[in-house]
C-alpha cells in the first residue's frame, strides 16, 4: 500500500524539530542571545525560560513521534491507538494528518510565537507550561499506575518534572507575577487537552470528517495563544501585576 504524504512527514517531523532543539539549545546554554537581560541569571528570566519551554517540547516529540526508551520509532500514534482499543496502524483510522495538525501549528509555530512575544506578554509566554503541566499528568499517571514507560515518559521525568517545579518557583509568588496568572496558564492547558481530544472521539465515532479533525486542532494553537492573550488584558492587566 502507497503511503501519503502525512505517513511519511509523521516519520520526519520529529527528526526536524531535534535539529531544530539542538539549534536552540546552543542558543539557550552557550548565549546570551535569548535572554531579555543578558546580564541576569538566565534561569530568572521569563524570556528565556519562555525558549526553554520550546526547547524541551520539541525534544519530547523526539521521543513520541521519533524512537523512545525502548528503541521503538513512531510509537506514539500507536499508544493512543491502544488506549482507545482500536487497531494498531496502519489499520488504526485517526489519520497521521490529526497528530501533524497537533503538533506542528502548536510547538514548530505557536510555540516560537509565544517566546517571541514574552517580553511583552509574559503570559503568553509561559503558556507552553500549562501544556507541559497537564501533558505531564497523561505521562506519569499510566506510570504510577503500572503501565510502565511509554513514548514521552522519560523526557516528562526529566526534564518536565523539574522546569515545571523551578518556573512555578521562579515566575509566581511574590514579587512576580500572581497565582492566579499561574492558574490561568493551567487551566489553558487543559482546555487545549479537551479540544485535542474532543474531536478524535467524534472523529472515532464518526460524528465528524477528517478536515473537520484537522480544523479543530489548527484552531485549538491559535485558541491557545488567545486565551493568555485575552488574561493579560483581563481587568486591566491585575494578573500580570507583581504581587506585593
Amino acid at each position: 500500500m502507497d503511503k501519503s504524504w502525512t505517513d511519511v512527514a509523521i516519520v520526519i517531523f520529529p527528526w526536524i524539530g531535534g535539529g531544530a532543539a539542538i539549534v536552540l539549545l546552543i542558543l539557550l546554554f552557550g548565549t546570551r542571545f535569548l535572554q531579555s537581560e543578558p546580564g541576569s541569571s538566565r534561569w530568572h528570566d521569563r524570556v528565556w525560560l519562555s525558549w526553554l519551554a520550546v526547547f524541551i517540547y520539541l525534544l519530547h516529540n523526539v521521543e513520541e513521534y521519533g524512537i523512545d526508551v525502548f528503541g521503538r520509532m513512531t510509537q506514539f500514534p500507536a499508544e493512543i491507538c491502544s488506549v482507545l482499543k482500536l487497531p494498531a496502524p496502519p489499520g488504526c483510522p485517526i489519520p497521521a494528518a490529526y497528530f501533524l495538525s497537533v503538533n506542528i501549528p502548536l510547538i514548530w509555530i505557536g510555540a516560537p510565537i509565544a517566546a517571541l512575544l514574552s517580553c511583552r506578554h509574559p503570559l503568553v509566554g509561559l503558556s507552553f507550561y500549562g501544556l507541559i503541566f497537564v501533558n505531564l499528568f497523561f505521562h506519569i499517571m499510566p506510570l504510577l499506575a503500572g503501565a510502565g514507560f511509554g513514548p514521552g515518559t522519560l523526557t516528562a521525568i526529566v526534564l518536565f518534572v523539574p522546569v515545571s517545579a523551578w518556573v512555578m518557583y521562579a515566575c509566581f509568588g511574590t514579587g512576580r507575577l500572581s497565582y492566579k496568572a499561574l492558574a490561568l496558564i493551567f487551566f489553558n492547558g487543559v482546555i487545549l487537552h479537551i479540544v485535542l481530544t474532543g474531536p478524535l472521539f467524534l472523529f472515532i465515532d464518526s460524528k465528524i470528517g477528517s478536515a473537520a479533525l484537522v480544523g479543530t486542532q489548527l484552531a485549538n494553537a491559535v485558541l491557545f495563544l488567545l486565551i493568555p492573550w485575552l488574561g493579560e488584558n483581563w481587568r486591566g492587566g491585575l494578573l500580570v501585576r507583581p504581587v506585593t
